[in-house]
């Protein structure tokens, strides 16, 4: 029995399941975790998952390997100083109990790092001993379970925590995610296939049937700009240095990761776009009414007239259901053929996984601002960029009813918000007592502190990229992605298309990762009546003109396939983001890729997944560093720390 989410498993930390095993531990923590609704899911319980009545399985769990084991000495250490630190003599009475436990153990603590741990786990599965005990604790049946390492997703790599699946299901699920591919021996893509293997596991919100015929895929186009830039390379003893070049040539890939969805099957509640997984299949599908432009088009010829497919293979426009390229096609990476895909996705009744799609801010009409996006900007302009959270927080002081709205839109679990908002309805007499004035101060001088870490509020919010989507309807039918006039080239800014804001109005657009004043983006919002026949991709989506502009560069290496901008039109802002683009050439990174190889073994699995995890710590020292070298940018005049900034822009 499944709940709404999926299935309950267990979470373990793997250096505490190592020191379980050698007998170190008595009991075995975990923390409670879900395998989440996906199409892997779906495959699972059709093929013998074993799923109890409380909607939990033993079949699947979730390793983290974000400790290693310790030391007899290293655990007795860290009692000893807790007992030390505190004077509650029954938390003291239960340490000494532990202490004890850890002594009598102390031949069978083994020292092991979790990089040497998750070698061993990956190489050579791992036994789990469950218990079943009694009412008076006695255990009745003993069951060992052998699991072996199945996927990891590229979030879960960051985390360090890995999916294991039991023996008896190992076959099939790995069969299924892999789609039955055998992976080469030498030189095996390990890299790429942990990537896309997974992307059938993603979580969803909901399913959609697409039959793979009436999805035309094509070759992804490229478009190349010329401005000024900063290339990041290396030196000789591989050192990072920022040169300036004149007349550089960058290119944006148009359609990257994106696909267009017929009106006839985007589903009602979706706003915008969805975005979709299949079998090693990744896109963001933008809401297009594609047959009305096929009607327009062809005219008298609708009903008969095809297109051609990157294969060659022919398609009637009038069956065509969605419109995507190579790029969102992942399993093209292992010579797959398209008939193989196609039979793939046919055995699971061609059900398409919906991850998610666009949603509009918690906070209304405002998004928060993060202090990465305030620290490239401008010390002059401050007052302005603060005026619409300053005037929130005098309202909250000042307005009874704007605070209790504040509670109600930020009230959960861990807070009081839902009971207070309860008792000024229950009696409105209740906002002068002493309690609702003491906790509307806190709450109030809460909200403060965190306005002070960066998070302002500014009119706008996060949207959803899509790139030049009138000159993809043009590349379907195989006309000139020239000839798509809906967007124009401007100087100081790159046209774009959104009905979250007003035709005309000048924008600014920071997206994540984001550290330099090289990063920032100056917008125009464009009227089309082109754009507004084809697409409705509403107010949180927003078209991107990629056809000769910098864009994908400047907005940090930015695709298709559901990246999000934050976008403003406060004028300050705005006025500024034109000014960077001008001033501030965007950044290149020119820093070659490692090429390493690897043959197909479950060892250099761990290993490069254990590189992943290190990226993580590396990626945020190197945003943190950008920070602050872009605050002592404010105090001197020295080039050098402009050069840090784009350095480890690129590094991060």
């Amino acid at each position: 029995m499944t709940n709404k989410y999926g299935v309950r498993i267990k979470n373990f930390s793997a250096g505490q399941l190592y020191e379980y095993n050698l007998g170190a531990r008595d009991y075995l923590p975990y923390t409670n975790a879900m395998l989440t609704n996906s199409l892997f899911l779906d495959f699972l319980l059709e093929n013998g998952l074993k799923v109890s009545k409380n909607g939990f399985t033993r079949d699947v769990i979730c390793l983290n390997f974000d400790m290693g084991a310790k030391s007899y000495e290293d655990t007795r250490g860290n009692i000893v100083n807790k007992i030390k630190e505190i004077d509650d003599e029954e938390k003291i009475k239960r340490l000494e109990f532990l202490l004890n436990k850890v002594d009598e153990n102390r031949d069978k603590y083994v020292k092991k790092r979790k990089e040497d741990i998750r070698i061993e786990y990956y190489e050579h599965g791992i036994n789990i001993k469950y218990h079943t005990k009694d009412k008076a604790g006695n255990i009745k049946k003993t069951e060992t379970i052998h699991y072996k390492m199945l996927y990891r997703s590229a979030g879960k790599a960051k985390q360090g925590s890995v999916m294991f699946i039991c023996s008896r299901l190992y076959k099939k699920a790995h069969d299924f995610i892999y789609m039955g591919l055998k992976i080469p021996k030498h030189n095996a893509p390990i890299v790429e296939a942990s990537a896309y293997v997974s992307l059938i596991a993603s979580t969803i919100v909901g399913r959609m049937r697409i039959e793979p015929e009436n999805i035309l895929i094509l070759k992804d186009v490229d478009s190349f700009f010329r401005r000024e830039v900063v290339s990041i390379g290396i030196d000789g003893k591989k050192h990072c240095y920022a040169k300036r070049i004149q007349d550089y040539e960058l290119k944006n890939t148009l359609f990257d990761g994106q696909a267009l969805i017929d009106d006839s099957i985007f589903p009602k509640w979706g706003e915008g776009y969805v975005l979709l997984r299949h079998h090693m299949t990744k896109c963001a599908a933008f809401h297009t009414n594609i047959q009305r432009f096929f009607r327009d088009w062809y005219g008298d010829e609708y009903k008969s007239a095809k297109v051609v497919d990157m294969w060659g293979n022919e398609h009637y426009v009038k069956d065509i259901k969605m419109i995507t390229t190579d790029n969102s096609m992942k399993w093209l990476k292992f010579d797959v053929s398209y008939d193989y895909w196609c039979k793939k996705v046919h055995e699971n009744d061609c059900q398409f996984g919906i991850v998610k799609t666009a949603h509009k801010s918690k906070y209304g009409d405002v998004q928060r601002m993060s202090y990465q996006m305030i620290n490239t900007l401008d010390v002059e302009i401050m007052d302005g960029v603060l005026a619409r959270s300053k005037s929130y927080v005098e309202q909250l002081k000042s307005d009874n009813d704007v605070f209790l709205d504040y509670l109600r839109d930020n009230e959960n679990f861990s807070n009081d918000y839902e009971v207070l908002v309860a008792l000024c309805e229950q009696d409105s007499e209740f906002v002068r007592s002493e309690y609702f004035r003491s906790r509307k101060k806190k709450i109030i001088d809460g909200y403060v502190k965190n306005l002070k870490f960066g998070k302002v509020l500014q009119e706008g919010d996060n949207l959803v990229m899509v790139g030049s989507p009138y000159a993809m309807l043009l590349h379907s039918v195989g006309e000139d992605v020239e000839k798509d006039n809906t967007f124009g080239q401007e100087q100081d800014c790159i046209q774009c298309y959104t009905k979250r804001f007003g035709a005309n109005e000048y924008l600014a657009g920071f997206r994540s990762p984001h550290n330099s004043k090289s990063n920032i983006i100056g917008l125009k919002n464009i009227k089309s009546d082109i754009l507004d026949k084809y697409f409705y991709i509403g107010e949180q989506c927003i078209a991107m003109n990629c056809k000769h502009t910098d864009v994908q560069d400047r907005l940090n290496g930015c695709d298709w396939d559901s990246d999000q901008v934050f976008v403003t039109n406060q004028h300050d802002i705005a006025d500024y983001a034109k000014y960077c683009y001008i001033n501030h050439p965007t950044i290149v990174n020119n820093i070659p890729k490692e090429k390493n190889h690897y043959d197909l073994s479950m060892y250099n699995h761990a290993v490069i997944d254990n590189n992943l995890a290190k990226a993580q710590m590396a990626i945020g020292e190197s945003s943190n560093l950008a920070q602050l070298a872009l605050t002592y940018g404010y105090s001197f005049t020295d080039k050098e720390y402009d050069d840090y900034v784009c350095i480890l822009s690129v590094v991060a």
